[in-house]
């Protein structure tokens, strides 16, 4: 079995493709089980985020990784051929630590975000739901958690990140100045929406407005930035009145157009607008950023200013770099190790039959004896058996945990552990010992 990682991220993927292939959260479910079955994957689990498209597998067949990137685009309605460029493949150790880094944010365009971790979470549990998750996936995901732990407790790497909503406080900074006393709508009632609400909100915005298909999740939201809601018919109203725009809505298609947009900036009469799409799909249509006076801004064109920022914390990311390869060797010596689970069953057999059969002999020579006496033999053919074999299968455990295939062999050679069991010729013939 060998863990895979195949995908589409930031690094390797523009956005516009990006949104082609973003899997809602609602559809993570039936996407993974789909997968798993199109490409034959033992386990699976399926991440979409707006930086990313990956799945992480469990397979023993040479061509899975192929099949599973076109299966990948193939399940968006993409044809493979035009996004094979952009598509990577991880295998074991690699896959491994890519998504340890991956859960730990140490992959993400703003390297220390919080968000990444609750969606790994989000994509843990689909999985789990749709019956996808096995022994080593399920390992590796528990044992990433626990590294990314790791990173935000034991280092100050998302203490001094940048996030998507405070670059976006960056950027409108830039465009209206250090004070960002401005109107805010936020388009949408999920995380992102949330993050850049209260880091406006502590900048100084003016007034908040919250425009959301859910009213309820809207209205719930306008009261967490101190802000007001508004129905989603009256977006381009919102929209009029608003100098800062931040979408996020999750939706299939834009919800904000260039005949909404040259309506809105008519009514604006020339007031310039700052909008920042974080989502994926993106959310306004990229023709807008040709108008006059429009500022737009999607999550692939904050990254000039997260590099300056993660500049500054180059010692807290080599920490977090090395916490994370010391959870990744303790999960890939767990994987070795399963490779002498065999042998070791076997050899703890092989003790058994041996105790078994000699304390047997012993006991039928011996003749009757009372219960205590019986049990003392038993104990002692026990005993001697378990102080036998410890030093072997700590050996074989060890060896299997570093890779000493020929520790492992020398063992297999040394006990007959694959037969049907210690026949008589294993063992004494003749001679009254124990």
């Amino acid at each position: 079995m060998s863990l895979l990682v195949v995908g589409f991220n930031h690094t390797t993927t523009p956005i516009d493709v990006r949104e082609r292939l973003a899997v809602p959260l609602d559809e993570l479910r039936a996407s993974v089980s789909s997968l798993v079955r199109d490409v034959g994957l033992e386990e699976a689990m399926l991440l979409s985020t707006c930086n990313r498209t990956e799945l992480y597998g469990v397979h023993d067949q040479d061509d899975a990784p192929a099949q599973a990137a076109s299966a990948l685009a193939r399940m968006r309605g993409v044809e493979f051929a035009s996004v094979r460029s952009h598509a990577f493949t991880r295998h074991q150790g690699q896959a491994a630590r890519h998504i340890f880094r991956v859960a730990a944010s140490l992959e993400s365009i703003v390297v220390g975000e919080p968000q990444i971790l609750g969606q790994v979470k989000e994509a843990y549990q689909a999985a789990r739901e749709a019956g996808t998750l096995g022994s080593v996936l399920d390992r590796c995901m528990t044992m990433a958690f626990h590294g990314a732990k790791r990173v935000r407790s034991e280092t100050l790497l998302s203490r001094g990140a940048a996030s998507v909503a405070s670059v976006s406080v960056d950027l409108a900074r830039s465009i209206f100045g250090d004070s960002v006393s401005q109107r805010v709508l936020l388009v949408g009632a999920g995380e992102m929406c949330r993050q850049a609400g209260l880091h406006l909100r502590a900048s100084g915005a003016e007034s908040t407005t919250v425009v959301n298909r859910s009213a309820a999740r809207g209205a719930g939201l306008a009261a967490e930035v101190a802000g007001t809601s508004r129905p989603w018919t009256e977006l381009r109203d919102a929209l009029v009145e608003a100098d800062v725009v931040v979408t996020g809505t999750g939706a299939a298609g834009h919800v904000i157009d260039s005949a909404l947009l040259k309506d809105v900036m008519r009514a604006r009469r020339g007031a310039p607008l700052f909008v920042v799409d974080m989502a994926v799909p993106r959310d306004v249509d990229p023709a807008v950023a040709r108008m006059s006076q429009v500022y737009l801004y999607n999550v692939d064109d904050l990254q000039e200013i997260v590099r300056e920022n993660l500049s500054a914390r180059v010692g807290e990311v080599e920490k977090a770099e090395a916490l994370i390869d010391e959870e990744v060797e303790a999960f890939l010596r767990w994987t070795r190790s399963r490779s002498v689970t065999p042998l070791l069953k076997a050899l703890e057999e092989y003790g058994r039959g041996v105790r078994e059969r000699e304390v047997d002999r012993a006991l039928a020579k011996l003749g009757p004896l009372p219960d205590e006496t019986r049990a003392v033999v038993e104990a002692l053919g026990h005993g001697l058996v378990r102080k036998l074999l410890h030093h072997p299968l700590s050996t074989v455990r060890a060896a299997g945990e570093h890779g000493r295939i020929d520790l492992v062999r020398a063992v297999e050679e040394i006990f007959p552990v694959y037969s049907q069991g210690a026949s008589s010729e294993d063992t004494p013939a003749d001679d009254g010992d124990l």
